[in-house]
């Protein structure tokens, strides 16, 4: 499975290669297969290509969602800890 993060476009050269900005780490990208892109735009990367363009309200809506998950599967895990010890103690 393949998550899309959104990652902000940091350095564009003439041949359509650069860097984007994935939450402080840079990554070489080619940004060949999308049109008028600029230092800025909020795009999502595959297998090192810029794949789509996003404005800046979806790529915000998106990490939201993310820190959604990623705070519902730590409460699930430290539910199923806590369930485990429980189970652990009372055999």
């Amino acid at each position: 499975m393949c998550l899309g993060i959104p990652a902000k476009v940091v350095q564009i050269d003439k041949s359509n290669l650069g860097k984007v900005d994935y939450l402080g780490t840079r990554v070489k990208t080619n940004f060949e297969l999308l049109d008028n892109l600029k230092v800025g735009d909020w795009v999502i990367v595959h297998a090192g290509f810029a794949i789509s363009k996003l404005n800046e309200e979806e790529a915000r809506e998106t990490f939201s969602l993310l820190r959604e998950i990623v705070e519902k599967e730590a409460l699930a895990n430290k539910n199923e800890e806590r369930k485990k010890q429980r189970n652990g103690q009372k055999g």
